[in-house]
């Protein structure tokens, strides 16, 4: 992927009020710059001087302060949406994916986290709908992070970390042990996680990493991940997979015979169950207790 600086944003932002404005290239360029140079702005191999973007902000109708401030509240918007299709295709709520699909532009997404994020959207789309197999995206998943070279990194961003956790989602994958333990160390170690507008993403990897360990019975670490991932759902005032990491927690501290903290966190997770107000969630926690901890929730909500 070539090199995304400010410059090129800026160039693709300008590219989307063009083609909303209804101008063709000869039409928007004529006499301030080439469409050969113009081209070069926009794949990132030339910088655009404030000079050009002045005069091709003008021919919009706009002043080129107002296209640098509005390029941020619309890489906002943009993250957003292809977050969202994301979520719709890893929940399985296809129909929503195929509108998402309709309405996003990937010509006109500008950052590189959401141009990686779309393009991991729809390999998963493909796969989930039975277009592809697991292995076939396995490989086209790899090949779009450029696995090996992307672990060796020190620093990440939200995209490459949820197409790093969408491994797990692959039984077929065999070296998940080195996702899990690469993940690990960025955590451990602090080591940079630009998240861009998802902070929810450290949420979802620390609760991956909980799961993770508690397939493969190792509770020390699910239980050390599931609780570093409460402090950081309550550091940034979030309830996402909140109720489920007080569940892993609560289950990681089962294992390990620390009856007392399991309860505590299995009651937090029935208390935050019942502020989201999902009854069908909350019948199910309950009937888990009970099967698996012989534990009965309305002696939990008593402590």
């Amino acid at each position: 992927m070539k090199k995304f600086d400010q410059s090129r944003e800026i160039s693709l932002f300008i590219e989307k009020l063009r083609a909303y404005r209804n101008l063709t290239l000869e039409e928007f360029l004529h006499d301030i710059v080439s469409i050969r140079q113009y081209r070069r702005y926009l794949s990132g191999d030339s910088t655009l001087s404030y000079l050009i973007l002045d005069n091709l902000a003008t021919r919009l109708g706009f002043s080129a302060e107002y296209v640098i401030m509005e390029l941020e509240t619309e890489k906002i918007k943009q993250s957003k949406s292809v977050s969202d299709l994301y979520n719709s295709i890893v929940t399985n709520d296809l129909e929503r994916a195929k509108n998402l699909f309709l309405e996003i532009d990937e010509r006109h997404l500008i950052s590189e986290n959401s141009v990686l994020l779309f393009k991991h959207s729809k390999n998963m789309f493909d796969y989930v709908s039975g277009i592809n197999s697991q292995l076939v995206t396995i490989n086209r998943t790899k090949k779009l992070i450029n696995l090996d070279q992307l672990l060796k990194r020190k620093a990440l961003s939200s995209s490459e970390l949820l197409i790093l956790v969408s491994f797990f989602y692959f039984d077929k994958y065999k070296e998940i042990n080195i996702i899990a333990e690469r993940l690990a160390s960025y955590v451990d170690n602090h080591i940079s996680i630009v998240t861009g507008h998802n902070i929810k993403v450290v949420t979802l990897v620390l609760e991956e990493l909980a799961r993770y360990y508690s397939i493969t019975s190792n509770y020390e670490k699910m239980l050390y991940y599931a609780t570093e991932g409460i402090r950081y759902s309550q550091s940034i005032k979030s309830y996402y997979l909140l109720s489920r990491l007080y569940y892993l927690a609560g289950a990681a501290s089962h294992e390990l015979n620390l009856f007392d903290q399991r309860d505590k966190h299995l009651t937090s997770c029935l208390h935050i169950l019942n502020v989201e107000g999902n009854d069908q969630m909350i019948a199910h926690f309950k009937r888990l207790f009970k099967e698996r901890f012989n534990v009965d929730a309305s002696q939990l909500l008593t402590l």
